[in-house]
């Protein structure tokens, strides 16, 4: 299948984003990283690219969910459907193992629980609803869900996750405190919410368009 110009702008522009997130653990390195050595350094640094990319899923997830007449036109219906369950699985795995990598260092006895550690406890929030998301997706008749109700939970799932995800990068490591990569991330953020917007109303603003 031969794509339009258009397709090949869209996925370079992802890849770019993604190679510039992948970057920010080593031009913005955390403190947490300073008091590591050796294969723990290594460890909780693959933890957080994993996480970058987990970040970076979740993101295509709720665009290849809300499926705006720009990428119908350009990727189809039936392709987009395709890559929003395939990146789900990708996104629950990315998040396991994000998990994994991060509490390797420190040990499984050192949870980080309690009020000081609430941006890594929303993470683990995160992680329960973005499971949840999965199992539910993958086993939805045999568990008995009615697709109707099941999409209206999943999508209000997906842009809670979405929240979640936010808080938890921005406070969870000193690398989004601020400067570029906080304000990159949340003009991403921004942009994803208004393309969601545009999207869900566009069918209402046509009506209006057409009663005039």
């Amino acid at each position: 299948m031969k794509w339009p110009l258009i397709a090949y702008f869209l996925i370079g522009t992802v890849v770019i984003v993604i190679a510039g997130a992948l970057a920010i653990p080593f031009v913005y390195e955390s403190q947490t990283l300073w008091y590591k050595l050796g294969s723990d350094k290594t460890v909780l640094r693959a933890g957080q690219l994993v996480g970058l990319l987990a970040l970076a899923s979740l993101l295509i997830q709720i665009l290849l969910g809300a499926r705006g007449s720009l990428l119908q036109e350009t990727f189809g219906v039936v392709a987009l459907m395709a890559w929003h369950k395939a990146n789900g699985i990708l996104l629950c795995c990315l998040a396991v193992l994000h998990v994994v990598l991060v509490l390797v260092p420190e040990g499984l006895a050192n949870l980080p629980l309690g009020t000081k550690n609430w941006p890594e406890m929303v993470g683990g929030v995160l992680l329960l609803v973005i499971f949840s998301q999965a199992i539910s997706s993958l086993f939805r008749q045999q568990i008995g869900f009615i697709y109707k109700q099941w999409r209206t939970v999943h999508r209000t799932l997906g842009y809670v996750a979405l929240c979640l995800a936010a808080v938890h990068v921005l406070f969870v490591a000193d690398s989004f405190a601020q400067g570029v990569p906080r304000r990159a991330l949340l003009a991403i953020l921004v942009t994803v919410f208004v393309v969601v917007l545009a999207v869900k109303f566009a069918p209402f603003m046509g009506k209006l368009r057409d009663k005039r």
